[in-house]
């Protein structure tokens, strides 16, 4: 009889031309931060701040974050909260982790955290503000979370229905 071992984590899904499962398999440099059966989390080479961190799951998935099934996604969420987390302790200005689920740059489900330097230690809401004055009429390669002026109520219900309408 012939023993057989299972993996411990289940990478059925490779993509040997995918960067974030080149890291997974170890034959591409990170710098680890966490990681699990299922998730790892590293840093970002090209941060646009410090701690700027990449969470994904070990099994290659395409990168639209909602095409995915509800438990892709909801682990997905699990391991970038633990993330954010040892994160917002590593820093000492950072009380808060920001997380968006964009989708490009590289095609492996992945999240990117943000520590919200200069926000403390302090996590409860406070009311911020950004300066930034911009509308976004397409996407321009980066996500960004500030308002703009008011919207028309008007305007608002019109789209509000459209988007109703593919429910």
């Amino acid at each position: 009889m012939v023993a057989t071992t299972k993996p411990k984590t289940k990478l059925a899904v490779i993509q040997m031309n995918c960067i974030f499962c080149s890291i997974v398999r170890k034959t591409s440099p990170a710098h680890i931060l966490w990681e699990d059966d299922q998730h790892m989390a590293f840093l970002s080479i090209f941060p646009n701040t410090p701690g700027f961190s990449v969470v994904i799951p070990k099994q290659h998935y395409g990168s639209y974050a909602f095409a995915q099934s509800d438990e892709v996604l909801a682990g997905l969420a699990i391991a970038a909260k633990k993330t954010a987390q040892q994160i917002d302790r590593a820093f000492p200005d950072v009380a808060r982790t920001g997380m968006i689920l964009e989708g490009y740059g590289v095609d492996h489900l992945h999240a990117k955290l943000f520590p919200m330097h200069g926000t403390g230690q302090d996590s409860t809401f406070k009311p911020l503000s950004s300066k930034v004055d911009k509308f976004f009429a397409a996407y321009e390669g980066y996500i960004s979370s500030h308002d703009h002026v008011r919207a028309d109520d008007a305007e608002l219900a019109e789209l509000a229905e459209r988007i109703r309408s593919f429910a």
